[in-house]
């Protein structure tokens, strides 16, 4: 049917394209992300295929059966309503709503790669689109990282490093968060792949991307590959040990790198990350049960700045909380913040249990990696609102849907065959 192909290549397209458009296209008076009408695209067509494709309802309220008694897709749905439920109380209810149909926006993904393109072709197009991406992002790194091409001027000329590269990601910290959800897959299929061309083309992948995390002058990269590489070391093979100590004594030898490593307890550094906390604490004090509102950390960022001039960098304005954890206890309170934290263990959980029956040796290589670059994702989300960064964590969401899309058809294949 064409518009099941049509929509299949959107997807794709969508995946490729989302880091590589610009973040704002001016329509009228109304800036509006390029990639954001692709996906408003995708889901007006999946919309009306539901209208249109009797087999296309059968698979959408089975679905929405599995959604509704899944233990993950249950959290996503009690965040999502509190998201929603705090826009009537948020101070900016523009932003507020704005950031809710965002994390709609990630479950209505989900549940489409789930439900609807699961067939292990697709879902092997999605992945193969996800690589390409890695690789077009890579490729300008590197150039970038030698002519400063597209580099913002407030990320050049550092006293350890000439430029601190962000490719297409807008931020340094947003690309090294972007190739940690992708190194440890690569390396896992680099390590056990056994045709040599593949073997060689995943290893080349996975160097590219540790230079482009070096290019990023990031701190948290350091940590991230810190993590994820001591994951892989604890849950499946001590064989990691030897690369993670090369790894970290040849990392000594480059200057760039040492001078970020000796930098990650530098208070002075730190301070203004301090301070962003102490008003998150501040503002959930305040508001312990339900928030701010979603968003909203950063409208009220100023009127605390003023209330509390001691937490207040100069030159500072509605500045970001960087912490997600904390952003959503404040955003959401005591609800929002358990909902959070419950959908992220439940993710964990269920990747880990997609990897102990996957018979898919592809699939299970790609999804042990990506358990140890989802903790050190995590971690990363401790100093930074990389879950907020729609270039960035829309991948995370695909990814995870694509693993339990998987899962969902072998269970169900499963299930004839039994029956």
């Amino acid at each position: 049917m064409f518009l099941d192909r049509f929509l299949y290549v959107l997807i794709c397209a969508y995946i490729v394209l989302l880091p590589l458009l610009p973040n704002k296209m001016a329509l009228g008076r109304i800036n509006i992300p390029p990639a954001d009408c692709i996906l408003a695209l995708i889901l007006f067509g999946y919309f009306v295929k539901l209208l249109t494709s009797k087999e296309c309802r059968i698979r959408f309220f089975s679905g929405i059966r599995d959604f509704i008694t899944n233990y993950l897709t249950v959290f996503m749905s009690i965040l999502a309503l509190m998201m929603l439920v705090s826009v009537s109380y948020a101070a900016d209810k523009k932003l507020a709503l704005s950031e809710s149909f965002r994390f709609i926006s990630y479950i209505i993904l989900f549940f489409m790669i789930k439900y609807e393109w699961n067939r292990k072709e697709l879902l092997n197009g999605i992945l193969g689109s996800y690589i390409c991406t890695n690789i077009i992002i890579c490729i300008y790194g590197i150039y970038q990282n030698f002519t400063g091409f597209g580099l913002s001027d407030k990320f050049k000329n550092y006293g350890y490093t000439k430029f601190k590269i962000t490719a297409t990601m807008d931020n340094p910290n947003n690309l090294a968060a972007f190739l940690i959800l992708a190194i440890f897959p690569m390396i896992m299929l680099a390590i056990y792949e056994k045709k040599r061309e593949r073997k060689l083309f995943y290893s080349l992948l996975a160097v590219l991307m540790l230079l482009n995390l070096t290019f990023t002058g990031s701190r948290n990269a350091i940590v991230g590959v810190a993590i994820g590489m001591v994951i892989l070391v604890i849950m499946y093979s001590l064989k990691f040990i030897l690369p993670l100590c090369v790894i970290a004594g040849a990392s000594l030898f480059i200057p760039e790198i040492r001078e970020r490593i000796m930098a990650i307890n530098d208070p002075v550094q730190n301070q203004s990350r301090i301070y962003l906390w102490k008003i998150a604490q501040k503002m959930i004090k305040d508001y312990p049960l339900f928030g701010v509102g979603n968003g909203n950390y950063v409208s009220l960022y100023d009127k605390y700045t003023n209330i509390y001039p001691q937490y207040k960098f100069y030159g500072y304005s509605k500045w970001p909380c960087h912490n997600s954890y904390l952003k959503m206890e404040t955003e959401l309170g005591i609800i929002g913040g358990v909902s959070f934290v419950a959908l992220l263990l439940s993710s964990l959980i269920k990747v880990k249990s997609f990897v102990d029956t996957t018979k898919n040796k592809f699939y299970k290589h790609f999804y042990i990696g990506f358990l140890a670059s989802m903790v050190a994702f995590y971690v990363m989300n401790l100093v930074d609102n990389l879950f907020f960064v729609p270039k960035t964590t829309t991948y995370f969401w695909i990814l995870l849907a694509v693993s339990q899309g998987m899962m969902y058809r072998e269970k169900k294949n499963e299930g004839m065959f039994l029956s």
